[in-house]
């Protein structure tokens, strides 16, 4: 009777979905050990890179939650608390959904199955009377709403080789426009309040500043002389004219 009993407790769906949970988790920490990742988008990476002490982490905490979660629901008398760790669990997920939709634009397919596990086994548990589980519900919806209102606005740059950040009240920001513009150097630009969260990121609290993207290099370039004498050693000169060719687009000198 008791072995019977401990079937059915493996086999009500709940307890499926955390086991499921335990082995897709334990199954992406496998492959990240040997350098691989049933995860292929780009959002992965990109949440990976956020998580302090990396990757690794996320994967046991995900493995310690499922692992729990999976004994608790053998634990009549720890009901209350088996609620309590879903909670928990349903409001950071929360934050991670907001973090991906609001902040860096990239969903993570890893994460969503993980969110979506987690989802269907606090719904199954408020279908069978756990009212106290709507509270988990309730703190998913508030704090990806919260992640809505209040975030970085981690904005991306302009895909243009070389990105010039202005401010319209800067006078050495006009001086470099204008020397672009005399140059014949063809510079995307971009307002400081734009991309504001990333300078402060990087300590970046004057302008103008130049973003140089250059195949495997990156670099920002600060100062209108710097700006002026990168973007100088940047052109090419004509062999007879001795005028300045733009330097995206060389073609177009001969």
């Amino acid at each position: 009777m008791g072995l019977n009993s401990s079937l059915k407790n493996i086999i009500n769906p709940s307890n499926l979905l955390y086991l499921f949970g335990f082995i897709f988790v334990l199954t992406e920490l496998l492959f990240k050990i040997s350098g691989k990742s049933l995860c292929q988008t780009e959002g992965c990476r990109i949440v990976e890179s956020f998580v302090k002490g990396g990757d690794i982490v996320l994967l046991l905490s995900g493995i310690a939650l499922f692992g729990l979660l999976f004994i608790l629901s053998f634990k009549r008398k720890a009901e209350h608390f088996h609620s309590i760790v879903l909670i928990i669990a349903l409001s950071i997920e929360g934050y991670l959904l907001g973090f991906q939709s609001f902040i860096i634009h990239e969903f993570c397919l890893f994460c969503l199955v993980v969110f979506v596990t987690l989802f269907m086994a606090a719904f199954l548990r408020l279908i069978k009377g756990r009212k106290e589980i709507a509270f988990a519900f309730i703190s998913l919806v508030s704090v990806f709403s919260i992640t809505f209102l209040v975030n970085p606005q981690i904005n991306e740059f302009p895909s243009s080789p070389y990105v010039l950040i202005y401010s319209k009240d800067c006078p050495l920001c006009k001086e470099v426009i204008q020397y672009c513009k005399q140059m014949s150097i063809p510079v995307e630009a971009i307002e400081a309040k734009e991309v504001s969260s990333t300078l402060k990121t990087l300590n970046i609290n004057s302008v103008p500043v130049l973003f140089c993207n250059e195949g495997n290099e990156k670099k920002f370039i600060m100062g209108a002389n710097n700006i002026k004498e990168y973007l100088l050693a940047k052109a090419t000169p004509k062999k007879e004219s001795g005028e300045f060719c733009p330097i995206f687009t060389p073609s177009e000198c001969k």
